[in-house]
């Protein structure tokens, strides 16, 4: 079986939000496909421009929450992903997860403060701090983050169900279909 894109339908109302029948994920997917993560900068601003501030921040949570598990900060600044990391710590501030910004910025601060949003320049930084012996890989980040990473999920959840209107969705969006 081959996976393609297919057009959804997705309505999600502020009632329902409130009520907490969908979580964060369930209300952010719709976009997942919609928001390219691998061109410039400036496509994933035109691409993300439908989308509420919130619902922005939250998806950028959710590639940099992927990343982070699956290989750690490095993986995520690395991969095209790492074109969403002011997003993601402004979504992270949003939703009150003051500690995991607190440990993000200490990735950002690895760059300098600002990590840069091409992929070759990021790519280019993340060689130049390997050959440091002393650089740790972000492995400190890391730990942090994998302590209890599904508390950032909760976080997202509760979030939604007090924002309903930020998140409330009608329409048709791009879904994989297996």
């Amino acid at each position: 079986m081959s996976a393609k894109l297919v057009q959804k339908h997705y309505d999600f109302n502020e009632k329902d939000i409130s009520e907490g029948k969908y979580s964060a994920w369930e209300l952010i997917e719709p976009f997942w496909y919609m928001v390219s993560i691998y061109d410039s900068l400036d496509v994933y601003h035109r691409e993300a421009e439908p989308l509420s501030d919130a619902q922005r921040k939250l998806l950028a949570l959710f590639w940099y929450d992927a990343e982070v598990c699956n290989g750690g900060h490095s993986q995520f600044f690395f991969n095209s992903t790492g074109i969403v990391w002011k997003d993601a710590i402004e979504g992270m501030r949003l939703v009150g997860a003051v500690e995991y910004a607190e440990n993000f910025q200490k990735a950002i601060d690895v760059f300098g403060g600002s990590v840069p949003f091409d992929r070759s320049e990021r790519i280019a930084a993340l060689e130049t701090f390997s050959e440091d012996e002393n650089f740790d890989d972000f492995h400190q980040m890391d730990m942090f983050y994998y302590g209890d990473a599904n508390d950032i999920c909760k976080r997202m959840d509760d979030y939604v169900k007090l924002h309903p209107a930020e998140f409330a969705v009608n329409g048709e969006y791009p879904a994989m279909q297996v």
